[in-house]
């Protein structure tokens, strides 16, 4: 390797950690929000931040590659970006706002595991012994991780760990699964900044008669200075930077070396969350964390 691709190469991975501090404070953010702005105005807000934020970014990669315009591509794009992106992101605020940040990034980190079984589905993928035991040892996990469910600081983290809020987590994680399974068979001519055009402006314009009843009685003047910061935090530091984070590292270094970085994004929030919102992270949630974690490293490792 010669220096200047040394020196890429590690460029790439201070990024690929920043965009892990990004997600993982993203969690930090939604929690800081919801103590005054409820989640469904948080859905329909933030979805609208990075929609007017993705708009220039794609004006200017679409001068670079020209859209695709048929009418394959554009359901692809909708599949993939309103399927995708936009329940992903729904799900994930209201799971947030009725869940604690250790338990929701925990499950969150099953989404290789979600990815592997629709592909497989899908005819991509075999599932071999060692897949199917680290799927299984996984999903123990999740389950003594709802068993040993522990209480969030109701004045600090806005939430205990609820059953339903696990649950709609769990239904993000499965979206973005979706997304990434259909989007490996069905690549879109358009590219990925595409993909997140159709995901935030679609979703904001699917989202937006939904606006009206989501700030009725709401008094926007009495929201802090902090609590809109946290807000435009999630729409354009989250939605949009960390994802071109991602397609940067993505051009630049295996899929595989990334996806192994993401495991680290759980100990990022859980870690902020300890230290910020005075979550409590104890033995059971570490024990389900340490079954879940071993279940995805042998289906990724040995599989």
């Amino acid at each position: 390797m010669n220096p200047q691709s040394a020196k890429t190469s590690g460029v790439v991975y201070y990024l690929v950690v920043l965009m892990l501090l990004i997600w993982g404070g993203n969690y930090i953010a939604a929690k800081m929000v919801f103590r005054e702005i409820p989640a469904n105005l948080v859905i329909c807000l933030r979805t609208m931040i990075a929609g007017l934020l993705i708009i220039p970014i794609y004006w200017v990669e679409a001068r670079k590659r020209p859209p695709v315009l048929t009418w394959a591509e554009f359901r692809l794009l909708a599949t993939l970006g309103l399927g995708g992106i936009t329940v992903n992101q729904v799900f994930w605020t209201l799971g947030m706002s009725r869940t604690t940040v250790v338990h929701s990034s925990m499950i969150m980190a099953t989404t290789p595991l979600w990815v592997l079984l629709i592909a497989a589905l899908m005819g991509m993928e075999k599932i071999t012994v060692f897949k199917a035991t680290g799927m299984g040892i996984a999903m123990t996990g999740v389950v003594l991780l709802q068993g040993l469910r522990a209480r969030g600081s109701a004045t600090t983290s806005n939430a205990e760990a609820t059953l339903l809020g696990d649950f709609y987590v769990l239904i993000c994680a499965l979206a973005l699964a979706g997304m990434t399974a259909w989007g490996k068979r069905y690549k879109p001519l358009s590219g990925g900044i595409a993909v997140n055009l159709v995901g935030y402006v679609g979703g904001a314009i699917v989202l937006s008669p939904l606006l009206p009843f989501a700030a009725n009685g709401f008094v926007f003047s009495k929201v802090s200075t902090t609590a809109w910061l946290c807000l435009l935090y999630m729409g354009a530091m989250s939605s949009v930077a960390g994802y071109l984070i991602y397609l940067y590292a993505l051009a630049r270094m295996p899929a595989s070396r990334i996806a192994t970085f993401q495991y680290l994004q759980p100990v990022f929030a859980s870690g902020l969350a300890v230290l910020l919102l005075n979550e409590h992270l104890g033995a059971g949630a570490l024990a389900a964390g340490a079954v879940i974690f071993t279940g995805v490293f042998i289906t990724e490792r040995f599989g």
